[in-house]
């Protein structure tokens, strides 16, 4: 199993002393003695780009109990010098002070909201330890312990849309329920879109070229083909920003990087998933459900796309009216004008992200931060046969809806 290299050797405070503060954090445990610890790192290659995870396996007395086991996830920033770090520390969007926030004032309650509901399966991991000074950290319970793993497929079936774009629906509602309560600070502004100037980001700008070199070598795709060359990178992602950052039909607290590889998940049988957690919070942004939705829709198959979109809105109804919320209730029709405007983002994340995360994991044996800095590395990607396919599959649909035609004339 390949890891990233950066969290090859974790940074040299995560330590004895730093694992007793830690196991000490919330009360629970006093007077504790760390008899031994492994650390490892906490994710592959290609898992995640914004910080370095790593694996504590502590060995640990207290009084009273001379030898207890405990494994905990240690998120930190990168501190190896280079593009990475370097990058992170020039994002418009405070990652972890977003992420600390959604842990400590957002997800508890939200995770109340749907108890009361009767959804009972977790929300999120739980935040057991987390700090800004002297270092940025965040320490979680380690769900590989409670049975949870990552995504077994690269494509979701219909079963796995249903799985996840009800876990949608009952987090946005909570958040929604949440606003409607007065809770603060749910107002934010994250996503791609908002992390820095986009025409400097070179992934997703050469991705866009790449696109449209594939899309000109396909046959029956010659009318699509002509209307991209017309649309650069700096208008389509110019649009994407000011759909995102537009007010929705109705809001909520977006994941606002709600893709397979930010989720884990328990089965049935070794095949089927049957629960669903979302991890990593660092990008929330405040706006409509169509953002999220258009996300991670980029590796859906377009015949269960509809159907999933009222899976996930039937979800989000149902738990406003087994909460004690006693506004108004959005409306379908809202949502579908919602995603109907949020088209760009579809057509934006097939030509950059969807390449990507069809990729088989085992084809991705580069770091991810070799693909920002040379982004001709992942070109080959571009010409997988199951990318293909969904590219065949839903250009033709943007451009029958006129989405090519509205980016050539926005200004």
């Amino acid at each position: 199993m390949s890891f990233n290299t950066d969290e090859l050797e974790a940074p040299e405070w995560v330590n004895s002393n730093f694992l007793k503060e830690v196991l000490e954090y919330n009360g629970d445990l006093k007077n504790v003695t760390i008899n031994d610890y492994q650390i490892s790192p906490a994710t592959t290659i290609g898992d995640h780009f914004a910080s370095i995870m790593f694996r504590a396996n502590i060995t640990f007395s207290t009084q009273g109990h001379p030898s207890k086991k405990r494994s905990i996830i240690v998120k930190t920033l990168p501190v190896v010098e280079g593009f990475k770090k370097d990058v992170l520390s020039k994002t418009e969007v405070d990652l972890f002070g977003t992420e600390i926030f959604m842990y400590s004032k957002v997800l508890g309650p939200c995770a109340n909201i749907l108890k009361s509901a009767g959804y009972n399966d977790l929300l999120a991991a739980k935040m057991i330890y987390q700090s800004t000074e002297p270092h940025k950290v965040i320490v979680f319970e380690d769900l590989k312990e409670l049975g949870y793993f990552m995504f077994p497929r690269i494509i979701p079936n219909e079963s796995d849309a249903a799985l996840v774009f009800s876990k949608l629906g009952q987090y946005h509602a909570a958040t929604f329920i949440l606003a409607a309560q007065g809770h603060k600070g749910l107002n934010r502004k994250g996503g791609i879109f908002n992390i820095g100037d986009m025409d400097n980001m070179n992934f997703f700008r050469d991705g866009i070229s790449y696109f449209k070199e594939l899309v000109e070598s396909l046959p029956g795709l010659e009318e699509a083909s002509e209307k991209l060359q017309k649309i650069s990178f700096h208008k389509i992602a110019k649009k994407c920003k000011q759909t995102v950052n537009a007010p929705g039909s109705f809001d909520v607290l977006n994941h606002g990087d709600y893709h397979i590889k930010n989720m884990m998940f328990k089965d049935k049988n070794g095949m089927d998933v049957s629960e669903v957690i979302l991890v990593d919070f660092q990008l929330c942004h405040w706006g409509s459900p169509a953002f999220d939705l258009a996300y991670i829709s980029a590796v859906l198959p377009s015949a269960i796309r509809a159907r999933s979109y009222r899976h996930y809105f039937d979800t989000f109804i149902d738990v406003l009216e087994k909460s004690d919320y006693k506004g108004s209730l959005p409306a379908f029709d809202q949502l579908q004008n919602d995603l109907k405007s949020h088209r760009p983002l579809d057509l934006f994340f097939l030509a950059t992200f969807t390449a990507f995360i069809c990729a088989d994991k085992k084809e991705i044996t580069e770091q991810i931060e070799t693909f920002f800095k040379d982004p001709s590395r992942y070109k080959a990607f571009y010409r997988q046969p199951k990318y293909m396919s969904y590219v065949k599959e839903l250009l033709p649909v943007l451009l029958q809806e006129g989405v090519l035609d509205d980016l050539i004339n926005f200004e």
